[in-house]
């Protein structure tokens, strides 16, 4: 490795690893940290010279060096992706997303939810790439009734218990209506999302009583009104704290801030092909979070 390329990736891994909320904003214990991705699109490797702004960026094993780094770091953190992992690079042509997805259970994944491009070589295909997940994926508005194999793979919600407080987790997926061949998702219906989120949003918040509510969302950031997204969620289904987002491919600086019924939803997505890892810290105060930020963070490549 070059040395210049070695100290520029130590810089960004200290700098990543420092807590953007203050002191006073709750003591280390009670604060969480997501760290996200979306759209990575079979992008192994970093890009190569001649991608613009993403040339020299990127790639599994330079991500799985910063997450290590803020995981020594950091003492409550997730790691989450909102989709669309499949689809993009001939790693996919040739392992069909099994080294995907066995590349993300080795950087510690703890969970995901499906895009559309993870159909593309339909159910049985994605299926069996899922077999090399370590990782549960979410989803609660796929109805998967004619396909009982994926349905078992499928989890509407779970819980990540971390000490002091609970953080809720679910999935929602975008419309296949054309994005995805009726036969590659053969016995999978779509269900609207403000329809499918709204128990299971109820079941988190006043059942298990979780004190943070996290949406992994393929629905888009910002459709212009064509469909629901994650900009109109918020108001349709109140009490998400998080929404992390996938499908556009928006690079977002910050997370966009919603007031709904329930307090205030934080939304964010990190453009695409795992240029950059996204991170939310949120500090939470009796079951409230009091505090919240959150910035991308540039995934350069180590050699």
């Amino acid at each position: 490795m070059e040395r210049r390329h070695f100290l520029a990736s130590m810089a960004a891994a200290a700098a990543a690893a420092q807590l953007p909320l203050r002191g006073s904003e709750g003591s280390p214990a009670s604060r969480i940290t997501l760290l996200h991705t979306n759209d990575t699109h079979s992008h192994i490797e970093p890009f190569g010279p001649g991608n613009g702004q993403a040339s020299g960026k990127g790639g599994m094993a330079r991500r799985s060096t910063m997450v290590k780094q803020l995981r020594a770091a950091i003492p409550n953190l997730l790691l989450l992706d909102a989709g669309d992992t499949f689809q993009g690079t001939p790693y996919f042509n040739q392992y069909k997303g099994k080294l995907d997805f066995e590349l993300m259970s080795k950087v510690g994944y703890d969970a995901s939810t499906l895009g559309n491009h993870d159909f593309d070589n339909g159910v049985d295909m994605l299926l069996e790439a899922m077999e090399f997940a370590k990782f549960p994926f979410l989803n609660c508005n796929f109805d998967c009734k004619g396909a009982p194999a994926l349905a078992k793979r499928l989890r509407p919600w779970i819980i990540k218990e971390f000490p002091g407080f609970k953080v809720g987790l679910t999935g929602v997926g975008v419309d296949f209506k054309g994005l995805v061949s009726a036969e590659n998702h053969k016995g999978v219906d779509w269900i609207s999302p403000d329809e499918a989120l709204k128990p299971v949003i109820h079941h988190l918040r006043d059942v298990e009583k979780v004190d943070l509510v996290v949406l992994l969302s393929h629905m888009g950031y910002d459709l212009h009104g064509d469909a629901v997204d994650d900009l109109h969620l918020p108001k349709l289904v109140p009490g998400i704290d998080a929404i992390i987002g996938g499908h556009s491919h928006t690079f977002l600086d910050q997370p966009t801030k919603i007031q709904q019924d329930r307090g205030e939803t934080h939304i964010f997505q990190v453009g695409w092909g795992g240029i950059n890892l996204g991170r939310m810290d949120f500090a939470m105060i009796k079951s409230q979070v009091r505090a919240a930020s959150g910035r991308p963070i540039s995934v350069m490549a180590s050699a």
